[in-house]
């Protein structure tokens, strides 16, 4: 009679092409998620750029109000507030004065900043100034004094982004108390010194 005891040394044909498929679905289960990561990865990283150059541009803005010396003029009349800084020590451009304005332009509510020594907006081709474009699509860009005019508060929002406020306290008001003298005041001034 036949012995049923064989000694088996390999594989069988149906047991390789078994193995084979198992681990061909394993490998499409690997790259599935793994291309779920790559995609998540990337959604991250456009994110986080975005928000870095959001906080890069708050950062900057609070330092342009920080080192002003109070001569800053808040106009509030449309959709988008407009920030001009007469003074700051805070030059992007190793100025040691500049004047800044911080605008949201029309085109893709995009948020400029301006910075030179004397400029008036609109700009002229005779201004040497430079502009930086801060952040695109803002939804809200809304600047405001305390009670005290010291203090300023800062409302910024970007497109999908998350908004982000911050108020800069105690900003130096005393080289602005000006005094309003007439020539003829001026001219006493200048007699009763000699």
């Amino acid at each position: 009679m036949f012995n049923m005891k064989q000694n088996k040394n390999g594989f069988t044909l149906l047991e390789v092409l078994i193995s084979i498929m198992l681990l061909s679905l394993v490998l499409m289960a690997l790259y599935k998620s793994a291309e779920i990561l790559r995609a998540s990865n990337k959604n991250l990283f456009s994110h986080l750029e975005r928000t870095s150059d959001t906080l890069k541009g708050s950062k900057t803005l609070y330092m342009d109000i920080l080192q002003s010396d109070g001569n800053i003029t808040i106009n509030t009349d449309k959709k988008f507030h407009r920030l001009i800084i007469g003074n700051t020590q805070h030059s992007l451009y190793g100025l040691d004065k500049s004047k800044v304005t911080w605008i949201v332009y029309k085109e893709n509510n995009t948020l400029i900043r301006v910075e030179g020594r004397k400029y008036n907006i609109p700009l002229k081709t005779e201004e040497n100034v430079a502009v930086d474009v801060i952040s695109e699509n803002m939804e809200l860009f809304k600047i405001y004094r305390g009670k005290k005019p010291e203090n300023i508060l800062v409302l910024l929002k970007v497109l999908g982004g998350e908004p982000q406020s911050f108020m800069v306290q105690n900003i130096s008001l005393e080289k602005y108390q000006v005094k309003l003298v007439s020539p003829a005041m001026i001219g006493r001034q200048k007699k009763s010194h000699k």
